[in-house]
């Protein structure tokens, strides 16, 4: 059951991925080609940069799902039996820790950043461009989880 949930939340990150992916490439190409044409589009640099930061925080929530951030595995691999499995725990805990923290104080960024919006997209407030640091720590803390040792 805990690996079909895995599965699945790995499929959706893959595919949001993707989907931030293909958004940003086709606003960059589409923006080229209307700067191009003499007609730049005055929202493409807010949108090229929301959508690269969101890229950039399911991309490193997708490689907390595959174990595939920075991590120091050949000093764990190195010591004996016991400091190695105490050193992993304590390691796992503190990146826990740690996105908890991001989770909550990104969460509470949100109700300053209501009040604000994009320059160019006055309609699209800062808490709707802010909400994936929580949502990705959240995120986080599941794939550390789920795929802890």
């Amino acid at each position: 059951m805990i690996a079909l949930f895995e599965r699945i939340l790995l499929r959706c990150l893959e595919i949001i991925c993707l989907a931030l992916l293909v958004t940003l490439t086709t606003a960059v190409v589409y923006s080229a080609t209307m700067r191009y044409f003499g007609a730049s589009p005055s929202w493409y640099d807010e949108i090229a940069s929301v959508l690269l930061a969101w890229l950039t925080y399911f991309g490193a929530t997708y490689a907390v799902f595959l174990r595939q951030h920075m991590g120091f595995g050949g000093i764990v691999a190195a010591l004996p039996r016991i400091p190695a499995v105490v050193l992993a725990l304590v390691s796992e805990l503190l990146v826990i820790g740690f996105f908890v923290v991001v989770a909550w104080y990104g969460y509470a960024v949100l109700a300053v950043a209501k009040w604000d919006s994009l320059l160019s997209l006055r309609w699209m407030t800062l808490d709707i461009v802010q909400s994936v640091i929580p949502i990705t720590a959240v995120l986080m803390i599941n794939g550390t989880l789920l795929t802890m040792p």
